[in-house]
């Protein structure tokens, strides 16, 4: 009796088991289906529509770009043939876009594996960005991790963009992992932090992407009015630069200075940066002190002294990267204060952890506030090597 109920436990758990090693039901071959890797949204041109019934402003052309998957990749002979393939389709919503490429495609979509979203200017200065992202926040498969992008242009043309034998989609999102080494990027922005800001009603700037000289590049920022969710203007990249010293987001970057009296570039690498925001409420009014630590080295001289290697001289042009470094800062904060009169850097972030109660009775008209509040800026250099060449 014993043995009979060892033998009949042993079957029960192989009765358990079996399911579990016939693999999983509901995997579908990777021939068969088309990978979305990127999307493209623009306005409607005249060329795009087919019927009447809609106009140009309501309608949308969305450009869905799919990696190509071969199941022999050895069996390809074509070499100029691209790794993609675009498929544009023009309706009043995303989601009636997205529906229609499946009447094109012998294929599934599948959209787990989208790296960006492209906006076009015409459409964001015209449209709410959530109105545009709201599918995709709500899409099952989407990735709360796909960046968004503004472009200038045309979307489809970034996406269509023919000099590489990469992805446009993937080339562009592996740019943005630069962001850290250069203070001329900004970082990037995914669809869950994007989601975040609008809950918010925050103002925040998004990646801008172009064509110049016949290479994609991220080239300064396309600013979105928290209480609109509409593009308002663009920031050069000179104008990022102020912005990353304040939020300290970056170890990339280089401040060029001349040698006194004479035009001779030197030239500092910044290595470890430190920021601190303090705002002040005195009177019902704010206002902000941010204080910039900077240490990094000299990189790169085009002069054969080495006078300014020693303390009176190495103070003094520390002292004089550091007025570089201000006036960085006060060109981006004219930009956004004044020009824009918008909080794109997240100082009320400081003012809601500080001063709750002031922010929650002045959210609402917060970029007003802020285009008015002074802010002083203090900022600190040392230069902590000369380079292996000079001897501090």
């Amino acid at each position: 009796m014993k043995h009979l109920f060892i033998l009949l436990r042993r079957y029960f758990r192989l009765v358990i088991f079996i399911p579990l090693l016939t693999g999983c039901w509901s995997s579908r071959d990777i021939e068969k289906l088309d990978l979305l890797i990127g999307v493209g949204v623009d306005t409607a041109q005249e060329e795009n529509i087919t019927s009447s019934y809609y106009g140009t402003d309501s309608l949308l052309t969305v450009t869905y770009q799919m990696a190509k998957i071969k199941s022999n990749q050895g069996q390809d002979k074509k070499q100029a043939e691209k790794p993609y393939t675009n498929v544009e389709q023009t309706g009043a919503s995303i989601i009636e876009t997205a529906r229609d490429v499946i009447q094109l495609r012998k294929n599934t979509v599948n959209g787990q594996h989208q790296r960006l979203v492209i906006i076009s200017r015409e459409v964001a200065e015209n449209r709410s960005i959530r109105e545009i992202l709201d599918f995709f926040i709500r899409e099952p498969e989407a990735r709360m991790s796909m960046l968004v992008m503004i472009t200038d242009g045309l979307a489809k043309d970034i996406l269509g963009y023919m000099e590489t034998d990469d992805i446009p989609s993937m080339h562009i999102y592996d740019i943005t992992e630069n962001f850290d080494k250069s203070n001329k990027l900004l970082e990037r922005k995914s669809l869950a932090k994007i989601n975040a800001l609008m809950e918010a009603q925050a103002s925040f700037i998004l990646q801008n992407v172009v064509q110049i000289d016949g290479e994609l590049k991220l080239s300064g920022a396309a600013v979105i009015k928290g209480s609109t969710l509409k593009l308002i203007g663009f920031l050069k990249e000179e104008e990022l630069k102020g912005i990353n010293w304040i939020t300290a987001q970056t170890k990339g970057a280089i401040v060029k200075v001349t040698e006194e009296g004479s035009d001779k570039p030197i030239i500092y690498e910044q290595e470890i940066l430190k920021s601190k925001v303090i705002p002040t409420l005195k009177d019902g009014k704010i206002s902000f002190e941010v204080k910039v630590k900077s240490e990094g080295l000299i990189i790169e001289v085009a002069t054969y002294t080495d006078d300014f290697t020693k303390e009176k001289s190495r103070r003094k042009l520390e002292e004089q990267i550091a007025e570089k470094v201000k006036e960085e800062i006060q060109t981006s904060l004219e930009r956004i204060q004044k020009d824009l009169q918008v909080d794109v850097i997240g100082f009320h972030d400081y003012v809601r952890i500080k001063y709750p109660k002031f922010w929650k009775e002045h959210q609402s008209d917060w970029d007003s506030i802020f285009s008015q509040a002074p802010i002083d800026y203090e900022v600190q250099v040392t230069i902590t090597d000369f380079g292996l060449g000079i001897q501090n």
